[in-house]
């Protein structure tokens, strides 16, 4: 599901359990977020994802809120290869 800033700050009472800033080409960071149960991707007014110019930056934009915990997801190498086949282990994570 997507949510944008404002829908989140009508929200800011209530409690997100994990912030997943996830790394995107390691160029881009985008901000993934549960709450309540459910996962969110962090959305404009247009619906478009927002990227984020570093993680930090990232980080800064979830200030205003209750969270329990951060991580940090980096691209792993074998995303970028080619003809890799999908694997089913979870990404590394780091705690930010």
């Amino acid at each position: 599901m997507h949510m944008t800033l404002s829908d989140l700050k009508s929200r800011k009472h209530e409690p997100i359990s994990l912030v997943k800033i996830v790394s995107m080409e390691g160029r881009y960071y985008m901000v993934r977020f549960d709450k309540g149960g459910s996962g969110y991707v962090l959305v404009n007014d247009q619906d478009k994802v927002m990227l984020f110019s570093g993680a930090s930056a990232a980080r800064e934009a979830m200030r205003d809120f209750i969270v329990s915990d951060f991580d940090l997801i980096p691209p792993t190498g074998t995303d970028e290869m080619i003809g890799m086949p999908d694997s089913s282990s979870e990404p590394m994570r780091a705690q930010f």
